[in-house]
């Protein structure tokens, strides 16, 4: 009987010690939980499951309605959509005004002249978007010019590119080179390295699926306003002068224009001279008369563009107190 009391006496002990040690466990456990940040994987989740495919359909929809170049009334209209959502959410709503310089196309025609005497104007706009409001195709702060000479191709304009083309005889001073996108090359190196070998002017094109379009784009070196680099050009802040030589070594000497592959083609066809790389041919997506130039056809080809600084820049953005 003794013994028994001793075993059920040690019984209750164990089983209540082994249940304070749980409970304390579990509070312990909980607490932690309770008390230790979210991890960023939370955060992540709850973001993404606060969407639905519906509501990121109609924002993209709005966003995208139309054309909204920066410093445009449709620029301005699209930033305010941006406020009012951001308002109806009853999120933290702050605005900072910018000022700087922005790069428009006035007017641009590449023109043809053929050794029978025929002329072509090249269409420079997209298939059924002349008059739809869309920004004619141009490259950002590329110079006002004109040039008048034989068309050359330079594939991706790259060095190699040139010391190929030299090794063909191929003399590229003075010519209209032509050139496609891609090789590891910005926009700005093409057409400075184009301009430091002679080349009057440059036209871009862009291979891909659809033959007709033109992808627009930037030919100044870096990123931000010219006026203001390094820092933000907010409204009544510093800025540089526009002839400042700071501002002035980011631009191209030489113009250039962006073109679709399918005029690309029609000038890449009229080419005689010697004959293209095998590696150049291979690769290219559009159909080639297998020629580099220059000529014997002639490009007349104008651009002119305006820099202008400008004022009334928003940057709507919210602030997530967490």
């Amino acid at each position: 009987m003794l013994h028994l009391c001793s075993n059920l006496h040690f019984s209750i002990k164990t089983w209540s010690f082994l249940f304070i040690f749980f409970i304390l466990a579990f509070f312990t456990t909980l607490n932690y939980h309770h008390n230790s940040p979210p991890t960023s994987l939370f955060y992540f989740n709850t973001f993404i499951s606060s969407a639905t495919n519906y509501t990121l359909a109609t924002y993209l929809r709005h966003l995208t309605l139309h054309p909204h170049l920066a410093g445009t009334t449709p620029s301005l209209h699209t930033a305010l959509y941006v406020k009012s959502h951001f308002q109806s959410l009853n999120l933290q709503t702050h605005v900072t005004n910018y000022t700087v310089l922005l790069s428009y196309p006035l007017f641009s025609s590449v023109i043809l002249h053929f050794p029978n005497g025929s002329v072509l104007s090249l269409a420079l706009d997209e298939p059924g978007f002349s008059s739809s409001g869309v920004v004619k195709p141009y490259h950002a702060y590329s110079p006002s010019g004109s040039a008048y000479g034989k068309p050359c191709f330079l594939n991706y304009g790259r060095e190699k590119d040139y010391i190929a083309l030299g090794a063909n005889g191929v003399k590229v001073k003075g010519c209209v080179g032509i050139v496609r996108r891609g090789g590891g090359l910005s926009r700005n190196e093409m057409v400075e390295k184009a301009a430091a070998r002679g080349v009057e002017a440059v036209l871009m094109f862009t291979e891909g699926e659809f033959e007709g379009g033109v992808e627009r784009g930037t030919v100044m070196s870096g990123l931000g306003d010219p006026l203001s680099p390094g820092w933000g050009g907010v409204e009544n802040g510093e800025k540089l002068r526009i002839d400042d030589p700071l501002v002035m070594q980011r631009f191209p000497s030489i113009h250039s224009l962006p073109i679709s592959m399918k005029s690309a083609e029609i000038i890449l066809k009229s080419l005689e001279g010697p004959e293209m790389p095998y590696e150049w041919r291979k690769s290219l997506r559009c159909s080639t008369s297998g020629r580099l130039g220059p000529g014997p056809i002639m490009i007349n080809f104008t651009y002119q563009g305006i820099d202008q600084l400008q004022a009334g820049l928003d940057n709507f953005y919210q602030v997530l107190n967490i």
